[in-house]
């Protein structure tokens, strides 16, 4: 019963125009409670999980992102990469997984 309830409120959540994400939790939400586990609990874990030291990886990428971008140097490793493999047939792909790559 605790999968319908997922999988269903998932899917009537979705259909109502919510993000994903957003159904995703309110549908787990929702079966913790149809199960009997204590909200309190349900938030714990929600924060234990996003607690995590790899996770202070993302706003640094995007700090540096940034900073790549503003400084000009994203667009002379773009350059660069397009010299390596900009010529080969589909060389805008493959020029950006390489200056991803060397990011």
């Amino acid at each position: 019963m605790d999968i319908l309830i997922l999988v269903g409120g998932f899917t009537i959540v979705c259909l109502m125009g919510m993000p994903v994400a957003y159904a995703l939790g309110i549908a787990a939400i929702a079966a913790a409670l149809y199960a009997g586990i204590p909200l309190e609990a349900v938030m714990l874990k929600v924060a234990g999980g996003m607690s995590g030291f790899s996770l202070l990886a993302i706003p640094f990428f995007i700090l540096t992102g940034a900073i790549m971008a503003v400084g000009g140097m994203a667009e002379r490793l773009v350059n660069l990469a397009k010299v390596f493999v900009g010529f080969i047939r589909g060389g805008m792909a493959l020029v950006n997984i390489v200056a991803s790559t060397m990011f």
